[in-house]
C-alpha cells in the first residue's frame, strides 16, 4: 500500500560555504525563523526591519536531512517527493544528485526520486540561492519590456510580491527564504496510485436529488495478470449511502435523494458529504483518496449577485491577508482564531487577496464547516503584469493547481484574475491599454470554464465600468478618502472599503516599543495631525486614509488619540455599511437593494504596524472591529438623519420578518426619552424596507439621539440601533455612573446616565490579551441592563469598564 512519511526531523541548515550547521527545531521552518532561534540575528526582522539582517539575501542557504529505506527487492517501487512550500529558488538533491529545481512560491514542488535513492541512508538537501540573482537574471532576460517602466523586475518572479514593498509593514527587501510546507516522501510500492478525484455533481430543480460524477485519476504501472478495481462510497456523516465498485480507470455515477443542502452562515445547516475512493489490487487496498463536497445551486443573476439554492444572499464580509508576515509557516492557531472572530462578526464572505500567500487546507475546511463562503483570487496584483508566456504559462500552472486542489469545496464561491491589475493601469496611465488584458479576460477565463465551468469567474477586482473602480458597474475599492469616485455612496459591490485607525494603547507601545506613547498633534495647514514617531510603523500613507477625525474633540493624550481616531472609523464604517445594506435611497424605498456585498479591507494585520485592520498583530480586536460586527447584524435597524429622520429595517436571515418598531428621542441633558412612536413593519428576506418616517418628532435641538428598537411578532427585541442628530464634538455627555456585576458567564452593567462608548479591557496574571468580549466600545442608555458574554482564555481576572468621558473606572474582580 501507499505509504506517506513526513519528513520532519533531523534537519540541518547552513550557509553555503561554512562548516557550521544549524539544527533546526522544527519543520517547516524558514531561514530567518532559525537563525534567530540560534542567537544570529534579533528579532527585528519579525517587525518587518531589515537594517541588521539584510547580509541574509546575499547567502545561499542549504537545508539537509537524511531518511532511510528498508532494501528491496526486485521490484523497488516508486518514490516520490512532495515539498508544498518553497520560498522560492531552489534546487533539490538527493544523495548529492540533482532531481529538479523549483522557482515558485505558489505552487508545491513534486518529484520523482526512484532513480536516485538508494536501500539504506539517503540524504536529502534543498539548496536556496539569493534572490538577488533571479532578479538580475529577470533583469537581463526582459531589459527591453522593463525599459518600457510600466513593470517592475519582481513581477517576473512568482515570489510573493510584498518582500519588494512596504504597503504590508515591512522594508522593501524582506526577502523571506527557505521550506514553509510539509516535506512528504510518498513510498508506492506497487507502481500505482489515485493522483486526484474529480468530483462534480448537479441538482434538480427542486434541489433535492443530486446527480454526482466521480472520476478518480490513476497514475502509475498497472500489473499484467492482476485486477486493479477502483472502490467508491458516499458517506453522509457515519452513514454509507451509496457504493460502487468497478475496474481501476472508470468513472462513477450516482443518483442521491433527499439531499441536504449546504449553506452559508445565517440561511441553513452546513451539511456535508464525503466522497472515498480505494484502489485494490488482488482484494489488497493500494491507495485512497477522500474528499469532503457540499451540494448547494449557485446562480448569478446580475453582476455579483447571487442566489444560493434559490435564496439571494448578500455578500457582508472581509478581505484576508497574509497573517505573520515574516514567515510563510502557517500558524493554525492563528488561523482558528483569525477564521472564529470573523464568524463571530456576521461576516459571511472572505476576500483572499490575490497579493496574499496560499492557505493552507485548514482555511478551506473551517470555512465549509462554518458557512462562510470564500472569493477566491489567484495570485496577481496590483500592477501591469507582462504579456510574456513564461509568466502567463507559471500563473496559469497556479491557477489550475488551485481549481483542481480546492473546487470541491462549498464554501468557494468564485474564482478572480487578481487584485487591483487593472486598478493600477488606471493610476499611473489610464490612456494606455493592459498589456496583459488578454490574459486575465480570456486565457484564466477558459481554463476557468474548462476546469470549473458552474463557478462564476471574476476578471479582476475591481472590474467593470468605464474605468475599471466605476462603483455603478462592477466592485469597486472606495478609497474616497484619497480620491473623488462619482456613485460611491451606493456602490453595485464594495470590495474593498477602509479608514486608518490605531491599535489599543497596549498594542500600540509594543509596536513602538516603548511605555512612552508620543503626545497628539495638531492640524495646521499643509500637514496632517500624526505624531512622527508613528510614521516608522506605517505604511501606505495611512496619515492620508484617517477618518473624519475632525467631528471629535481634539486629543490631549495617546489614550484619546487611540478614541478619536477608533470611534471616528467605526462611525465611517457604521455609516457605509448600513447605508449599502439598505441598499437605496428613501425617495427610492420601493426599489431595489442596489449594493450586493460590502468587505471591510482589512481583517488582519500582517506586520505590527497601524492600518485599516479590524484585529491587530496579536488577534487582538480593535474598535473598528465591534462597530462593524453591529453593522453586520444579519437583522438590523437602522436610523437614517439626512432631510427627515427615517427608520429602516435590513433582514438578510433568510426568513422574513415582521413586528413593530418603537422609535424614541432621548434628551442627553434631561437624561430621558422626551418622544416615541410605534409602527408595525413587515420585511422579506434579503430585503431592506423604510419602515417610518419620523416626521412627529418634529424640530429638536441636536444634542438629542434618535433610537430605534425592533421587537418581533412575540414582543421580543431583535434588533436595536440609534444615531446621534449631531457630530460628537458639538455634544457634552454626562458622567454615567456605570455600576458592573457578574452573572453566571456574563459580565453586567448598568448606567445613571447615557455612558458614550464604554471600553471593557480585562487582566489576568499581566495578561490583557483575547478577552474576547462579545461587545465592546457600546453607548448604555441609563437604567438598562447590558450583557456581555466573554471568551474562554480567562476565568478569573479584573475586569474594568468606562465610558470615554467618565472620570470613574468600575472594575470588577472575578
Amino acid at each position: 500500500m501507499k505509504r506517506e512519511r513526513i519528513l520532519a526531523e533531523n534537519w540541518y541548515l547552513e550557509e553555503q560555504g561554512s562548516a557550521e550547521q544549524m539544527e533546526i527545531p522544527a519543520m517547516p521552518m524558514q531561514v530567518h525563523d532559525i537563525l534567530y532561534h540560534h542567537g544570529r540575528i534579533g528579532d527585528s526582522y519579525r517587525w518587518g526591519k531589515t537594517t541588521d539582517c539584510r547580509w541574509v539575501n546575499d547567502k545561499t542557504w542549504i537545508y539537509r536531512t537524511e531518511f532511510e529505506l528498508l532494501s528491496w527487492g526486485a521490484d523497488r517501487g516508486e518514490y516520490l517527493l512532495f515539498l508544498e512550500g518553497l520560498d522560492t529558488f531552489a534546487e533539490i538533491r538527493v544523495n548529492g544528485e540533482s532531481a529538479g529545481r523549483h522557482n515558485d512560491c505558489y505552487l508545491p514542488c513534486r518529484l520523482d526520486i526512484s532513480s536516485l535513492v538508494q536501500p539504506g541512508k539517503n540524504t536529502l538537501e534543498i539548496i536556496f540561492s539569493p534572490v538577488k540573482e533571479a532578479l538580475k537574471k529577470a533583469e537581463e532576460k526582459y531589459s527591453s519590456v522593463l525599459a518600457e517602466k510600466m513593470v517592475d523586475s519582481c513581477r517576473f518572479l512568482r515570489k510573493t510580491f510584498h518582500d519588494f514593498t512596504t504597503y504590508l509593514g515591512n522594508d522593501p527587501d524582506f526577502y523571506k527564504v527557505g521550506v514553509f510546507g510539509k516535506v512528504i516522501l510518498f513510498e508506492i510500492p506497487d507502481r500505482l496510485q489515485i493522483d486526484g478525484m474529480d468530483v462534480e455533481y448537479s441538482l434538480n430543480e427542486t434541489l433535492d436529488t443530486a446527480k454526482v460524477q466521480i472520476h478518480p485519476m490513476l497514475s502509475g504501472e498497472k500489473k499484467a495478470g492482476s485486477d486493479e478495481r477502483m472502490q467508491v462510497k458516499i458517506l453522509y456523516g457515519r452513514e454509507m449511502i451509496w457504493e460502487q465498485e468497478k475496474s481501476a480507470g472508470c468513472c462513477f455515477e450516482a443518483v442521491l435523494e433527499n439531499v441536504h443542502l449546504w449553506w452559508p452562515a445565517g440561511y441553513g445547516r452546513q451539511n456535508l458529504y464525503q466522497v472515498r475512493a480505494e484502489l485494490i489490487r488482488d482484494g489488497q487496498v493500494l491507495d485512497t483518496c477522500q474528499k469532503s463536497i457540499g451540494f448547494r445551486k449557485v446562480t448569478v443573476q446580475g453582476m455579483l449577485d447571487f442566489r444560493i439554492n434559490d435564496r439571494t444572499v448578500k455578500l457582508w464580509g472581509a478581505n484576508l491577508t497574509p497573517d505573520q508576515g515574516y514567515t510563510l509557516c502557517e500558524d493554525t492557531d492563528r488561523i482558528r482564531r483569525l477564521l472564529t472572530l470573523a464568524k463571530d462578526a456576521h461576516v459571511n464572505t472572505l476576500r483572499i487577496w490575490g497579493e496574499g500567500v496560499p492557505f493552507g487546507e485548514f482555511l478551506y475546511d473551517f470555512a465549509d464547516e462554518n458557512g462562510i463562503l470564500l472569493w477566491q483570487e489567484f495570485f496577481c496584483g496590483h500592477t501591469q503584469y507582462p504579456d510574456v508566456d513564461e509568466v502567463k504559462e507559471k500563473i496559469l500552472q497556479e491557477a489550475e493547481y488551485m481549481i483542481r486542489s480546492r473546487k470541491h469545496h462549498p464554501s468557494i464561491l468564485l474564482w478572480c484574475g487578481g487584485n487591483e491589475c487593472y486598478l493600477s493601469r488606471d493610476f499611473a496611465a489610464p490612456s494606455r491599454p493592459y498589456l496583459a488584458a488578454d490574459f486575465f479576460e480570456y486565457d484564466l477565463k477558459r481554463l476557468c470554464l474548462r476546469l470549473d465551468p458552474d463557478r462564476y469567474y471574476h476578471v479582476n477586482s475591481p472590474f467593470f465600468g468605464s474605468y475599471s473602480n466605476e462603483p455603478g458597474k462592477g466592485d469597486t475599492h472606495s478609497y474616497t478618502n484619497s480620491w473623488y469616485v462619482p456613485g460611491s455612496d451606493y456602490p453595485l459591490f464594495a470590495s474593498e472599503n477602509l479608514r486608518v485607525s490605531f491599535p489599543g494603547v497596549k498594542t500600540l507601545k509594543r509596536y513602538l516599543k516603548t511605555d512612552t506613547l508620543p503626545k497628539p498633534e495638531r492640524q495646521r495647514h499643509g500637514s496632517l495631525p500624526w505624531p512622527e514617531a508613528y510614521e516608522k510603523i506605517t505604511s501606505a500613507e495611512s496619515w492620508k486614509k484617517i477618518p473624519a477625525i475632525e467631528e471629535f474633540y481634539d486629543p490631549e493624550c495617546a489614550e484619546e488619540m487611540v478614541y478619536q481616531y477608533g470611534a471616528a472609523a467605526g462611525q465611517y464604517i457604521k455609516d457605509t455599511a448600513e447605508r449599502y445594506r439598505r441598499g437605496k435611497k428613501a425617495d427610492n424605498a420601493a426599489g431595489e437593494r442596489n449594493c450586493r456585498g460590502h468587505f471591510i479591507w482589512k481583517w488582519n494585520t500582517t506586520f505590527p504596524h497601524i492600518y485599516s485592520s479590524m484585529l491587530d498583530f496579536y488577534l487582538e480586536q480593535k474598535m473598528p472591529y465591534y462597530y462593524l460586527k453591529r453593522a453586520y447584524e444579519p437583522l438590523c435597524v437602522q436610523v437614517e438623519v439626512s432631510d427627515h429622520l427615517y427608520v429602516w429595517l435590513v433582514n438578510d436571515t433568510g426568513m422574513p420578518v415582521e413586528g413593530r418598531i418603537r422609535a424614541e428621542l432621548f434628551d442627553l441633558q434631561g437624561n430621558c426619552f422626551v418622544k416615541r412612536e410605534e409602527f408595525p413593519v413587515k420585511c422579506d428576506a434579503g430585503e431592506s424596507v423604510l419602515a417610518g418616517r419620523l416626521n412627529s418628532f418634529g424640530q429638536f435641538t441636536r444634542d438629542k439621539i434618535i433610537r430605534a428598537v425592533f421587537c418581533d411578532h412575540k414582543g421580543q427585541t431583535a434588533a436595536e440601533n440609534h444615531a446621534f442628530a449631531d457630530i460628537e464634538r458639538h455634544l457634552v455627555f454626562p458622567q454615567s455612573g456605570i455600576e458592573m456585576w457578574k452573572e453566571k458567564d456574563e459580565i453586567c452593567l448598568r448606567a445613571r446616565q447615557f455612558a458614550r462608548c464604554v471600553e471593557l479591557c480585562g487582566e489576568e496574571d499581566g495578561d490583557a490579551y483575547w478577552w474576547d468580549f462579545r461587545d465592546n466600545y457600546f453607548d448604555l442608555f441609563p437604567g438598562e441592563i447590558k450583557r456581555v458574554g466573554y471568551g474562554n482564555r480567562h476565568r478569573s481576572g479584573t475586569i474594568k469598564a468606562r465610558a470615554v468621558y467618565d472620570k470613574a473606572v468600575a472594575e470588577l474582580n472575578i
